[in-house]
């Protein structure tokens, strides 16, 4: 009888630890690496830790950034000016999702 709730208990350890293990790796999380859109403009976005570095036309602006409730800020440097942009943000998959352009990890 003792071999059997032991058991039981194992299996239950494992389920609970199966269940943590996927909503984790559900969880949207910050983007890492390198995101390119495809179109008639070439953009990227580079994350990597707080930072991100975003491209186009042979520029690069870098700064940080956060994520909240379906919002990309960006905060950077131009100039000597702070700026703060914010988009519309989603991650499905191996893409990313700003302001309705879709842009694929690298």
């Amino acid at each position: 009888m003792n071999k059997k709730k032991l058991m039981c208990k194992m299996t239950a350890c494992l389920l609970i630890l199966v269940l943590i293990l996927s909503l984790t790796a559900c969880g949207g999380g910050k983007p890492s690496g390198t995101y390119v859109s495809k179109g008639l403009i070439t953009q990227s976005y580079t994350f990597s830790g707080d930072s991100v570095t975003i491209s186009a036309f042979g520029i690069n602006a870098t700064g940080t950034y956060t994520i909240k409730d379906g919002k990309l800020n960006i905060t950077y440097s131009l100039l000597g000016l702070e700026q703060t942009i914010s988009y519309s943000y989603e991650k499905k998959g191996n893409s990313i999702f700003i302001d309705g352009t879709e842009f694929i990890k690298q």
